[in-house]
């Protein structure tokens, strides 16, 4: 498959999700892709959209040779699903890129006059661990995989959190009697009360809030576009670690202009993936002081 085909397909399904969300009158649409996005949040936006579109049930995916390297192969018949990959190019300055057969700038004389490295992007194919057989897959740290169970999620977060130089405090109860968390930027409170799976899931939101809010963007982004990012962000984070997070009740994004979907659904991931590594790099650091 051509680059530019790949472009058009992704280009036209992002526009149906974007027109089903808008359209619809359920959030069913939008909580199916942010569950994808769980498991796939360190892909690009465009390289989510085209797995998802190829195989949104896809959990593990790699090429061809990395499953061979793992000791495992494709099975026979099944469909690779393309995505795109970067590639650096040598072109000559001030050209258009044009493969030239033969010619390499590296043996060229005056190769660091006439050279420079630009990014493209080639079609590449993956596949999926459910079409793969062979020796099995090796299990997660025990740190990526919680089952559902709290473990010692929470205290990561709260590392995390405080890391960033943000303020942590647990109240007994809030000004608005059913608010259990907020975020006044550089600080968040969480009302103590809750159970710690509901504590892990109300601070991310208001983390989220923290990362994706700051003064500028308190002001000209509507409270319903913030709170739709700061509660996906926490339920994409939620549901990677196995945590049976209730449905945002914010998601009615067919009411929001289609740029705010489309910047909305890009750094509502983007933020998960960063509280993700976050949570992960603290809890690897706490196991090592334990050990220590």
């Amino acid at each position: 498959m051509k680059t530019a085909d790949l472009n058009r397909i992704c280009r036209e399904y992002t526009a149906e999700l974007v027109n089903a969300v808008k359209n619809e009158k359920d959030d069913k649409r939008i909580l199916e892709y942010f569950e994808f996005c769980s498991r796939f949040h360190n892909y690009s936006f465009q390289n989510r959209i085209l797995i998802w579109l190829s195989r949104p049930d896809a959990t593990l995916v790699a090429g061809f040779k990395a499953w061979r390297n793992t000791g495992r192969y494709v099975k026979k018949g099944e469909k690779g699903i393309p995505i795109f990959a970067p590639m650096r190019m040598k072109v000559r300055k001030g050209e258009e890129w044009e493969p030239e057969p033969g010619l390499d700038f590296e043996d060229a004389e005056d190769a660091e006059k006439t050279k420079d490295e630009v990014l493209r992007f080639r079609v590449v194919y993956v596949w999926d661990v459910s079409q793969t057989d062979g020796d099995p897959i090796p299990e997660c740290p025990d740190v990526l995989s919680v089952e559902g169970e709290i473990g010692n999620l929470l205290v990561g977060l709260e590392r995390f959190v405080r890391d960033q130089g943000i303020t942590l405090d647990y109240v007994d109860a809030l000004p608005m009697a059913t608010a259990t968390g907020v975020s006044t930027g550089g600080a968040v409170k969480i009302v103590a009360t809750m159970k710690d799976e509901e504590k892990f899931h109300v601070l991310a939101h208001e983390l989220a809030h923290e990362l994706l809010h700051g003064p500028q963007d308190r002001l000209k982004i509507s409270k319903k576009v913030k709170e739709l990012e700061a509660e996906a962000t926490a339920y994409v984070v939620s549901r990677h670690f196995g945590l049976k997070a209730k449905a945002p009740t914010y998601l009615a994004l067919y009411r929001v202009q289609e740029v705010d979907i489309m910047a909305s659904l890009d750094r509502i991931v983007t933020t998960a993936s960063r509280i993700l590594r976050g949570v992960v790099r603290q809890q690897i650091r706490e196991s090592l002081e334990r050990a220590a």
